[in-house]
């Protein structure tokens, strides 16, 4: 990048069933409370990008998200947008707030995820075709059948997917903001109500009210703000957009192409990486991303992550917080706030030690787009 391109501010509300609370409110909330941990006033914000969540994106009909949250905020930006690339549109936003800062289109932008899905009936509560009548509901459908492909081509075992969530349940229990703190254990794994075969209840993702923020400008214009700002070192995507008439669709996912390239653009690989802030929707999609971003050879994800080897004191920090699995759905901005805070060293009792390198993800619609950030200090 011809810019050293940084983020200098994070904010997030709580989340959880907040009843009462409109998508908006949230958003406010959370962009207002990034703005003041960088050290920054309204009228320096000069640049708005959004995530509306499912139930914004899909149920709100077409006004654009970023007018009605720009309104709200009271802002006139140079710039502004709205990303819609499901799960990978929090770090599509904060890519797009790069390159316009690149382009002098904007000088400081402000990158928004908000929704009230777990408020809203219909966010997610959609069948994909006739095949509904068998499962093929909603992302937990699709999903399923990427887990099924994995278990046949590799004899991947449950107890893979176990290893994700247990040690998504462990982070949480050390992050006092997390929605599911409770301890999981491979039996209680097992004991967890079977959803779309082989994913059960505890492979799939919270469904939450809330809203997070990040403020994004050139490092030049960070210099006098209030934390030490955290590098964008490398930012890629990749998507597939076949699904079905792709007969390799859930072979394995667009980070391949994505993830190994970013990470070579910023000078590193898979080994450099402290923190591994890999989206969760559902257990599988972290054990793809491990063998997609060469953590492990393709197939060995399973045997990469026994043993505890991605919780807490394992080898590899993947989603300390607990991440969508136990920490809250917030799209990926989430992800995004906590890799900020590790390598702030502001993570508390969940702070992997020495973190210098942060890698984010988000994973997208169905199964077809991915994002890639590589963060730094």
């Amino acid at each position: 990048m011809a810019k050293s391109i940084v983020i200098a501010g994070i904010g997030q509300t709580a989340f959880g069933r907040l009843a009462g609370h409109s998508a908006l409110e949230l958003e406010a909330q959370a962009a207002r409370l990034a703005v003041d941990d960088a050290g920054l006033i309204p009228d320096d914000i000069d640049g708005l990008v959004t995530d509306p969540g499912p139930a914004q994106g899909v149920l709100l009909g077409i006004e654009p998200h970023y007018l009605r949250l720009g309104r709200a905020l009271g802002l006139d930006p140079a710039y502004a947008g709205t990303e819609i690339l499901g799960g990978a549109s929090s770090l599509g936003s904060i890519q797009r707030a790069a390159m316009a800062i690149e382009a002098d289109l904007c000088e400081v932008c402000l990158c928004v995820y908000g929704d009230t899905a777990l408020s809203s009936p219909g966010s997610f509560a959609y069948g994909r075709g006739d095949e509904a009548v068998f499962g093929f509901f909603g992302a937990a459908g699709l999903h399923a059948l990427a887990a099924q492909r994995h278990m046949a081509l590799y004899g991947t075992r449950a107890q893979a997917f176990a290893e994700v969530a247990i040690a998504a349940r462990a982070h949480a229990a050390r992050t006092p903001h997390a929605q599911l703190r409770q301890p999981l254990d491979m039996e209680g794994y097992f004991a967890s109500r079977m959803l779309v075969e082989p994913l059960r209840k505890a492979d799939c993702c919270l469904i939450s009210d809330g809203a997070a923020a990040v403020v994004v400008c050139a490092a030049e214009r960070a210099v006098d703000l209030r934390h030490r700002a955290v590098r964008v070192l490398g930012m890629g995507q990749a998507h597939s957009l076949g699904t079905f008439s792709n007969p390799s669709h859930f072979d394995t996912l667009p980070a391949a192409r994505c993830g190994p390239a970013t990470l070579a653009r910023a000078g590193l690989s898979a080994a450099d990486v402290d923190v591994a802030m890999l989206y969760d929707c559902f257990t599988i999609v972290v054990l793809m991303q491990l063998e997609a971003y060469g953590f492990c050879p393709a197939g060995q994800a399973g045997d990469f992550v026994a043993g505890g080897r991605i919780g807490p004191g394992g080898s590899l920090a993947v989603n300390p917080s607990g991440g969508l699995l136990a920490e809250g759905y917030g799209g990926g901005m989430l992800h995004v706030t906590e890799a900020v805070r590790q390598l702030r060293g502001a993570a508390g009792a969940r702070q992997v030690a020495g973190a210098e390198v942060a890698l984010v993800t988000g994973h997208g619609l169905g199964m077809n787009s991915h994002a890639t950030l590589v963060l730094g200090v």
